[in-house]
């Protein structure tokens, strides 16, 4: 077995290797049972193949020639006085001497031989390549890795572990150990064991002693090298205690301790963690569960969940339990455990208890998307930071709310303040002002991420800040704010919206396969994101085959989910999805129900922009041209329609155009360009595409070809860009050609290949150069363009 050594000590053994007769003064310091008898011993060693003396404390006399030697001493703190003595005469005239030293250990004789050029190696606990390297690469990784966590390292436990078949071999071994080491020693490593070994008033409470009685009682256990470098207790020696003294007594030792630290109201955690994890039962566990939830609730909410579940299942009463728990469920996202508890305060006795319960439920319901049911729960709940939120679900429904917020007559915490803020946002959103919603949605999300209050809230204001963002088409603004926002699900899904309508569809993929991975805890409202965000990458990538499976999934989620002003991106993709099936009839209420709402805030250009553009495709898909001019209408008859809208009106109009056979190079273009400077990069390549496609004109078809590659691979929209000039078409290899014109007969990849005597991989390779070469990816597209191409070239 090879000692891990650090690299301090292989320095100093190469040094020796190379210049045996040089002086060398280190100490080398670490805890008992890290190594320092065995690294001692390796320098021995070294210097004894070097030729040279090795004088050890057994050795030393005072007629020893210091000079001619190499003096290495173990444990020098530890010599007997003469020893000592000795070792003080002849410490000037040494050369060579390397001593071991225990910090903290009592006596000062290494401090006394430490000169100005003496080296300090500290021993450190090993980490799992050292354990393997130990083990001489017998044991895999995992194990190694094991063994470091069981021992934390320890070297002198790690190579016993590493000599013993079994685990419980050596536990067995300890426990001769653990009996030298008495009473004191034993509940000591028991209360360490839970955490407590830093803690000396909670160590004195234990063991019955005073505080000045703790250091000796630490120094005795870490002397028998079974504590870590930081006097914690390695699993190994835990699970030796608990085996060796008995469940009984671990849990006589804790439980007292318990009850100590609560009669004297101090912390508990650590404690009450490791009962309710060894099963416990009583009142004063009970209550050090209680305590421990309340406690854990704002740093660590799950835990504090939990704690709370298992003093339920001990006999406290879920009606004491209730409030505290509930809000902890919320932090830890736990949203069916909060929804229950709840309810359940909602039939309590107390009216602060059935407040606490309308205020959970409500909370938990808008976040749902259920945002009418949250509403009225919100303003049941009288809590005054709750106020802004039911005006703010007002809002989303459709409802006109006073353009002030009312005035409160006390302070409101934090999730109030934010709360305000966003209902300030989003009133502006809905009163034209994007600039100054933003802004101030903006710095929402900022309070929000300070103040650790976002979870409190019906929905995240990094969620609502994007959403807003994205309606207008800022799309780095969105990114930004959800990058910045504390990781969830629904942040992931919206930065998957973000790419989607900006046009990077591999990163949209990315987020959702993401989000997806999580599809049994998402909520109704995030379902429908969800699969609105797989149907659009459905629609955008041209892959017919999954679309009528994404569509049931997709419908079946909206029909779950009311409609209301933070849901309708999804909506419009499920519009243009509908009338691509065929079923526009099953998506009417809703679409019915989403102009309504808009039409009650006086259609809003921000928030309908985007749903008239679903509807307008929605139309082309259905060959409802009136329908199109229709929603074209709604969006140039805005009165403030901003950059968006404008840009839609522009681009909606030369689509009709071109579908009516007019494609017209430089209109088209500048519109395709007006989609792009607005971040549409998909969008503005869809246009140039579909004219070229029916472009009857070979310069026309490769100027809006060329155009179409072009859009999605900018990197930013620039007000000054010019569409790219008109070269020569792309030309084909023959291979290809061949391809094309099988493709344009209707033939499958795998009929092609039978045809041409090629695989259907080859095919899909040469198709993929094809497509790169038109810059379209769907089969209808390249089709019809190598149609036009073909059809006048032969």
């Amino acid at each position: 077995m090879e000692e891990p050594l650090p690299p301090e000590l292989r320095e100093l053994l190469a040094g020796i290797d190379a210049t045996p007769a040089g002086p060398v003064r280190a100490v080398l310091s670490g805890p008992p049972g890290h190594g320092k008898t065995t690294a001692l011993a390796a320098v021995a060693r070294h210097y004894r193949d070097a030729g040279v003396t090795v004088i050890t404390r057994e050795d030393l006399l005072p007629s020893t020639v210091a000079s001619a030697v190499a003096i290495l001493l173990d444990d020098v703190d530890s010599l007997p006085p003469r020893t000592g003595q000795v070792l003080a005469g002849l410490a000037g005239a040494a050369t060579r001497m390397v001593l071991t030293h225990t910090p903290g250990a009592a006596g000062a004789m290494a401090t006394g031989l430490v000169t100005a050029t003496t080296r300090h190696i500290r021993l450190p606990a090993w980490n799992a390549a050292d354990v393997a390297r130990f083990a001489g690469g017998r044991i895999p990784a995992e194990r190694a890795q094991s063994i470091r966590r069981l021992t934390a390292g320890v070297p002198r436990l790690v190579t016993r572990c590493l000599q013993v078949p079994t685990v419980e071999e050596l536990i067995d071994e300890l426990r001769a150990e653990l009996d030298m080491l008495g009473e004191p020693g034993l509940t000591y490593l028991v209360v360490a064991a839970v955490g407590g070994a830093r803690d000396v008033e909670l160590l004195g409470t234990a063991l019955g002693r005073s505080r000045d009685h703790v250091p000796g009682i630490v120094d005795q256990v870490r002397a028998a090298g079974l504590l870590a470098a930081n006097d914690s207790v390695p699993p190994l020696v835990a699970r030796a205690v608990r085996d060796h003294v008995g469940i009984d007594r671990v849990l006589t030792v804790l439980v007292r301790l318990l009850e100590d630290l609560l009669r004297t109201g101090q912390p508990v955690l650590p404690i009450a963690r490791e009962l309710e994890r060894l099963g416990a039962g009583g009142a004063i566990v009970r209550a050090g569960l209680e305590a421990a939830a309340a406690e854990a609730v704002h740093d660590e909410p799950a835990v504090a969940a939990e704690l709370y579940a298992a003093a339920a299942r001990g006999g406290s009463p879920r009606s004491r339990l209730a409030p505290g728990w509930a809000h902890a469920a919320v932090l830890a996202g736990h949203h069916d455990v909060a929804l229950r508890l709840a309810d359940e305060l909602l039939s309590a006795a107390e009216p602060a208890h059935r407040s606490r319960g309308a205020l959970v439920a409500g909370t938990i319901m808008t976040r749902r998307g259920d945002l009418a049911r949250g509403a009225e729960l919100l303003r049941w709940s009288k809590e005054p930071g709750a106020v802004p939120l039911v005006d703010l679900a007002g809002i989303a429904l459709g409802e006109t709310t006073t353009t002030e917020r009312s005035v409160l007559t006390e302070p409101v915490p934090a999730y109030g303040d934010v709360a305000g803020r966003l209902l300030d946002g989003i009133r502006d959103s809905v009163g034209g002002h994007t600039e100054v919603a933003l802004t101030t949605l903006l710095a929402a999300a900022d309070a929000a991420e300070a103040t650790d209050t976002g979870h409190l809230l019906p929905d995240s204001p990094a969620a609502l800040t994007a959403l807003v963002a994205l309606h207008a088409a800022e799309f780095d603004l969105a990114h930004g704010v959800l990058s910045r926002a504390a990781p969830g699900i629904r942040h992931t899904l919206l930065l998957g919206w973000t790419e989607l309508l900006r046009g990077d569809l591999a990163a949209a993929e990315t987020h959702r396969s993401a989000a997806a991975g999580h599809d049994g805890s998402l909520t109704p409202r995030d379902v429908l994101f969800l699969h609105a965000l797989e149907l659009g990458l459905v629609r955008r990538g041209d892959t017919p085959g999954a679309f009528r499976t994404k569509w049931a999934s997709a419908y079946e989620a909206m029909m779950r989910q009311p409609v209301d002003l933070f849901t309708l991106l999804p909506l419009g993709e499920l519009l243009v999805a509908a009338a691509r099936m065929k079923e526009g009839f099953r998506v009417e209420a809703h679409r019915g129900h989403a102009f309504a709402l808009l039409a009650r805030h006086g259609r809003p250009a921000l928030w309908s922009a985007w749903l008239d553009w679903s509807v307008f495709h929605a139309a082309i898909v259905a060959g409802d041209r009136e329908g199109a001019r229709v929603a074209l209408r709604q969006l140039a008859d805005q009165p403030a329609p901003g950059h968006l809208a404008s840009a839609f009106a522009a681009a909606g109009t030369k689509w009709l155009s071109v579908l009516g056979g007019s494609v017209q190079v430089d209109t088209v273009l500048a519109a395709a360009g007006g989609l792009h400077r607005a971040g549409l990069r998909w969008d503005a390549a869809r246009l140039a595409g579909h004219a070229a496609v029916r472009a009857t004109d070979r310069a026309v078809m490769v100027t809006l070809l060329r155009a179409a590659k072009h859009f999605p691979l900018g990197s930013g929209p620039s007000a000054d860009q010019q569409p790219p000039p008109p070269t020569e078409a792309p030309s084909l290899t023959p291979r290809e050609t061949d391809i094309g014109r099988l493709v344009i007969d209707g033939y499958t990849y795998r009929e092609i290949g039978e045809r041409l005597h090629i695989s259907s991989k080859t095919v899909e390779h040469h198709m993929a150069r094809i497509r790169g070469k038109l810059g379209a990816t769907d089969r209808r597209t390249i089709t019809a363009l190598l149609g036009n191409l073909l059809g006048k070239s032969g």
